[in-house]
């Protein structure tokens, strides 16, 4: 039953929610591409728009709901004129050199008078993937080791070779193109003397009327055209006189390259997991996936105090419920005669990471290293590498992921607070509605729709669930669902509310056997609404009510629906003057709910093994991070629909509720993580309840459950030695069985700075951060978090310049270092962390962490809570739009089509979210995660060959406006580029047509990141911030 894939989810095929789109070319009967295609606006982006992996496919776009796939078309005479690339493009100076982290004048952007620079080669690289030597002078396709890495040995290098993997544990499928030439994390660097006035001259922003902003043409920006020659093109919004060039600084647009063709493998005991972002297979031969586990450093630092030097966040990303889309990724399901198999001293599980002794009859722990007898039942003899032979019939020796069934060992049953084992049973799903008259009148149709799909879904994956029902509004109402008429009883003492009825033998019905009771009852919900006619709130007596339900039982899970903070009654809310508190000093009272009934309740439901998930339907302020507590707390979710719009969000509530009902989950787990000798785990975080520091009590447990644990040493570690991790989850599933996920990881030791950071990995980095800032902003507010996090970014940049860029080099993991006489003009950067900075400002610049007071702070709180558990598939999206220039379905006819191996929409290149690549002349889509809004903004001087192609009228700005036609006036190939972008797995997304000169445009200026916008800092100044915190630090201290 786990992940196995259904045909008949629309979901299904995709990490959650996102595929791979398959081979480059769309359609079996396509016309190929010919050899001198035109490239794409950005000259950056190596190669064409091909059916490539994008977090913005949503869902696996199918032929059968876009239609037909649109054939090729065949370049026009143009175009065919366009296709000569241009000679007097710059190309690399032969001999030059540059370090993959070090950024010069001429390479990395810093703008000076007299500045000589010199072209560098490609010196980048990404997670063990092949490098062709193009730029370096070698022939393309011709792989060289990653720079800082020890050439594989010969017998694992043919070891994999005849598994069908490289040296470095990554292969492709037959079907998959080729790499580029170009390391898709290469950057180019240069050197040269340092302007005038310092290293930074004092940036220049004067400010130009918006009246003058009309009246004078923007200054042409120096873009590569199809043909890759240089034009000036008008540009929408004036670029600032920036100090850097941030068009050839690290950007995640240019410097990710996507995946293309088929699914990535690789193997997972290699140190070189793919980005999260990417579509990947990972082949278990040791080592947890990277999806389960995934390590903030790719080696353990040796003593305490690399890390305290590093101020590099040391843990891992914990999803133990992750989605698998793949059979090879499915973790085994091991049931025995008898209990698994632990260490008797620190209760490890066997794993294969332990070392057999005494011809297999003892086994040591690579926990804690005690020494422990194999029982006669489980004895096997070993082989001569040590291992037992009969490996290949035991998941738990062979592989770093698996799952025990303990449903017969009663150690492993929940217990009630007596100590009695309470039996395990389906998961009940108790929904408390609000029926009062605001919710009748705005949401309450479409959330009994999004509940009749998703019980009629869940009535087909896992029919035991059982399912019930009370609403309220001025009082609470229970019905007695097995009587043919489902009579209604009332209970208007609020104060105290109590259980009229016996609720287990009367109120719960099973979703598959009685789903026609089911939907008897969802059809006379309204009218029910509209014959009681309540005003008023009681969601703390309803949330009490449902706790005396299923106290007691082994848990469940309680969906609530609500338009405001319950007014009267017990868990009644006085709502705070938020408008005195936010934005002030005190900003941060504003994050922490209100002491009292929410949070007592939320802990001992919490114990009860109780979950509770919100949609809350508000228009006003709803006190919404003190109602969300209990989500907090208990693991749940909370969605927030502000100003409800029936035509916009209804999709975005049958998809979560959907979701919440048919989504891999458990309930009433614990989870904990033990590790080596000489660490401990320090903290956890994320959405949980903890009775004690070692163990996550989880309520509830979904496969987008994602936390981070953080660990610390105890004592130094010895170089050369493994060091090794173990999560385990008891958790029982949807279906009522009591299971154990083990994840196992192996990670080596570290001795020095500069092998720590070749070693890190950017996302899990990215997510130690945002915990971190988070936290620091519930306790100390918003505006010291924000500081507190660039403070340590400078210091982990500062150590890595200091230690780990000095003149000398360290080996084979030293970094080429820059001249003396440049090293003050370049901002040195780990290489492994050079797209921290752009991603950190997103996370200031995102709701979450914003300043002012233009967020509402129930969408501040709604965003926190977001983030503490983003998957990490969603969050590099989420924190950076993506920008899209549809001028490439004119350049490419490919773009727009339908891939018929898959079914996925073939999308343009991603574009830097600058003012230098929206021009006047041009039409751009914008997807914007955080507001769940996709924005297509059309220019002013749209040519009408390009207005054509797209909307079928030569005048694009009548598109989308009064008297004019609509969506249905869209070509096929842009129609299918906007469902692809506005399909995702939590709903439709909300397409808004802008056109240049509304006043509506600055939302979607706003969501150029790496521009200042709302912030005091755009991306350059930010790095020029960095950069002079860090010279100024490394003079005081000489």
């Amino acid at each position: 039953m786990y992940n196995q894939p259904d045909p008949s989810n629309p979901y299904a095929g995709a990490y959650g929610g996102y595929a791979a789109y398959g081979s480059s070319v769309a359609g079996a009967n396509s016309t190929p591409i010919q050899a001198n295609a035109p490239s794409t606006n950005n000259s950056t982006l190596s190669g064409g728009a091909g059916g490539h992996y994008d977090p913005h496919q949503g869902y696996g776009a199918q032929g059968s709901y876009y239609g037909q796939a649109v054939a090729l078309q065949q370049p026009s005479p143009i175009q065919q004129q366009q296709q000569q690339p241009s000679s007097s493009a710059p190309g690399p100076a032969a001999g030059s050199t540059a370090s993959p982290s070090a950024y010069g004048y001429g390479g990395y952007g810093y703008q000076g008078q007299n500045t000589t620079a010199s072209a560098a080669s490609n010196a980048g690289y990404l997670y063990g993937k092949d490098r062709a030597a193009v730029a370096g002078g070698g022939q393309p396709g011709q792989s060289s080791v990653a720079p800082g890495r020890a050439p594989a040995s010969n017998s694992a290098s043919a070891a994999r070779t005849s598994a069908g993997y490289d040296p470095y544990g990554t292969t492709r499928q037959a079907s998959a193109p080729q790499p580029t030439a170009l390391s898709p994390y290469s950057t180019s660097a240069g050197t040269g003397p340092a302007p005038e006035g310092g290293a930074y001259p004092q940036p220049n922003r004067t400010a130009v009327p918006a009246q003058q902003q009309q009246q004078q043409p923007a200054p042409g920006n120096v873009n590569s055209n199809s043909s890759g020659r240089d034009i000036q093109r008008p540009l929408a919004r004036n670029p600032p006189n920036r100090v850097v060039n941030v068009r050839l600084v690290p950007n995640p647009e240019r410097s990710i390259v996507r995946n293309t063709g088929s699914p990535q493998e690789y193997l997972t005991c290699t140190n070189e997991p793919p980005l999260a972002t990417d579509d990947f297979i990972g082949v278990d031969n040791g080592n947890s996936n990277t999806k389960f586990f995934r390590p903030s450093m790719l080696c353990t630092p040796a003593q305490e105090r690399l890390l305290k030097d590093s101020h590099v966040p040391f843990g891992a990303i914990l999803a133990p419920l992750s989605q698998q889309l793949y059979n090879k990724e499915m973790v085994s399901v091991v049931k025995r005669s008898s209990a698994p198999t632990r260490c008797h001293r620190c209760r490890g599980y066997l794993s294969c990471h332990a070392r057999w002794l005494e011809m297999g009859r003892k086994w040591e722990c690579p926990l804690c290293e005690v020494v422990n007898a194999v029982p006669d039942e489980e004895f096997s003899n070993v082989d001569g590498l040590g291992r037992p032979v009969s490996q290949p019939d035991h998941p738990e020796l062979g592989c770093g992921s698996v799952e025990f069934d303990v449903d017969e060992f009663p150690e492993y049953a929940l217990r009630g607070e007596d100590g009695n084992v309470l039996p395990a049973r389906p998961l009940h799903h108790l929904f408390l509605v609000d029926i009062s008259r605001d919710a009748a009148n705005r949401f309450l149709p479409d959330y009994v729709e999004a509940m009749r799909s998703g019980l009629q879904r869940m009535a087909e994956v896992t029919p035991e669930c059982k399912v019930s029902f009370i609403t309220f509004a001025s009082q609470l109402h229970f019905y007695d669902l097995r009587h043919p008429d489902m009579p209604q009883l009332c209970v208007p003492d609020v104060e105290n509310p109590f259980v009229p009825l016996p609720f287990t033998s009367l109120c719960w019905l099973e979703v598959g056997a009685d789903l026609d009771r089911i939907e008897k009852f969802l059809d006379r919900l309204t009218t029910v609404a509209a014959y009681a006619d309540e005003v008023e709130c009681v969601l703390g007596a309803a949330v009490k009510a449902a706790t005396l339900v299923l106290a007691g039982q082994h848990g469940g899970r309680v969906i609530i629906c609500a338009h405001r903070y319950p007014q009267r009654g017990i868990g009644s809310i006085v709502p705070r003057e938020q408008h005195k508190l936010y934005g002030s000093d005190r900003e941060k009272e504003l994050l922490r709910p209100i002491e009292g009934f929410w949070t007592t309740t939320a802990s001992a439901a919490a114990k009860q093994q109780i979950s509770f998930d919100l949609f809350m339907f508000s228009s006003e302020y709803a006190e919404l991070v003190t109602l969300s507590n209990i989500c907090h707390v208990t693991n749940g979710r909370v969605f927030l629909f502000k100003s409800y719009d029936s035509l916009v969000d209804n999709t975005k509530v049958a998809a979560s509720m959907r979701q919440l009902l048919t989504e891999e989950a458990g309930y009433a787990g614990i989870l904990r993580v033990r590790c080596s000798t000489g660490l401990h785990v320090q903290r956890y975080r994320g959405h949980f309840f903890s009775q004690t520091v070692q163990d996550m009590d989880l309520a509830s447990v979904t496969s987008g459950s994602t936390f981070f644990v953080e660990f610390a040493h105890e004592s130094k570690l010895e170089k050369g030695n493994y060091t090794h991790f173990q999560a385990a989850l008891l958790y029982t599933t949807r279906s009522g069985h009591r299971r154990v996920r083990v994840h196992s990881c192996r990670l080596r030791v570290a001795s020095s700075l500069t092998v720590l950071f070749r070693n890190l990995d950017v996302e899990a980095t990215l997510f130690g951060f945002i915990q971190d800032t988070i936290a620091e902003a519930v306790n100390k507010g918003p505006r010291q978090a924000r500081q507190s996090m660039t403070d340590r970014l400078i210091k982990s940049f500062s150590c890595y310049r200091l230690y780990c860029a000095a003149d000398g080099g360290n080996g084979d993991y030293g970094d080429t270092k820059p001249l003396a006489r440049d090293k003050k003009n370049t901002l040195l950067m780990p290489p492994r962390l050079k797209l921290l900075p752009v991603f950190l400002l997103c996370l200031m610049k995102s709701d979450a962490l914003t300043e002012g007071t233009v967020v509402p702070i129930d969408h501040r709180v709604a965003s926190i809570f977001a983030l503490v558990t983003m998957p990490m598939h969603k969050l590099l999206t989420y924190l950076y739009p993506s920008l899209f220039s549809l001028e490439d379905l004119a350049t490419d006819p490919r773009i727009g089509t339908l891939v018929e191996e898959t079914g996925h929409c073939v999308l343009p290149q991603h574009r830097q979210l600058v003012f230098d690549n929206v021009a006047r002349d041009g039409v751009y889509v914008l997807c914007d995660e955080q507001t769940h809004l996709v924005y297509m903004w059309i220019g002013s001087q749209v040519p009408p060959k390009l207005s054509q192609l797209l909307f079928n009228t030569d005048d694009a700005s009548t598109v989308c406006t009064a008297n004019n036609p609509g969506e249905e006036c869209f070509g096929e190939r842009l129609r299918n580029v906007l469902y692809a972008l506005m399909l995702r797995e939590d709903g439709m997304r909300r397409l808004i047509v802008l056109h240049e000169g509304e006043r509506a445009e600055d939302a979607f200026f706003k969501e150029l990141k790496e521009e200042v916008g709302t912030s005091p800092m755009g991306y350059d100044e930010y790095l020029t911030h960095i950069h002079r915190t860090i010279l100024s630090s490394s003079m005081g201290g000489m």
